[in-house]
């Protein structure tokens, strides 16, 4: 099977934005490399660090997308139940992880925390993610329709109460 397949598989947005983090995160230590020798021995330490960031963001997007999810199949009270308990395990990792880093003599928590923060640009860079697969798996997006040709194309799926009335 080939790459494009296998990646054709997965789930779009999720594939998205691990790509997103991967790019950042590769510019990000280049970066670092490039200004290296800014801080000596150090600069190996820094480098390895947003390495760990980058790891941590990955799979911190791969358990938001795990745990949201398991949630759509659950009811409403278990669904935000389940999404708070992800949320909060993400967030005790991640302060575990900064504690570890800062009792660490090496380690650097600014550039593991930084690297981290590349989920978040990830999910701005999206829309630029989601054009470069587009054109990869050559594929475009379906036109936009507007909410009223939504309803009309499913009449079904319009609540009693916001269906026009007839005034025959």
């Amino acid at each position: 099977m080939s790459l494009r397949t296998a990646l054709k598989k997965t789930n779009r947005t999720l594939l998205e934005l691990k790509t997103g983090i991967v790019l950042l995160g590769l510019l990000g230590l280049i970066i670092t490399a490039c200004f290296g020798p800014l801080f000596g021995e150090k600069a190996p330490w820094m480098c390895l660090s947003w390495v760990f960031g980058m790891l941590t963001a990955l799979l911190s997007a791969s358990d938001m997308y795990r745990v949201l999810d398991r949630a759509l199949d659950l009811p409403e009270k278990q669904a935000q139940r389940a999404i708070y308990m992800g949320y909060l395990k993400r967030y005790v990792i991640l302060g575990v992880m900064l504690v570890l880093f800062c009792l660490s003599e090496k380690l650097d928590p600014i550039a593991f925390f930084i690297s981290y923060m590349t989920l978040k640009l990830a999910a701005y860079m999206q829309p630029l993610t989601h054009r470069m697969y587009n054109a990869w798996f050559g594929e475009t997006d379906p036109p936009s329709i507007s909410q009223e040709e939504y309803d009309a194309l499913h009449p079904e799926l319009v609540p009693e109460n916001e269906k026009k009335k007839d005034r025959s």
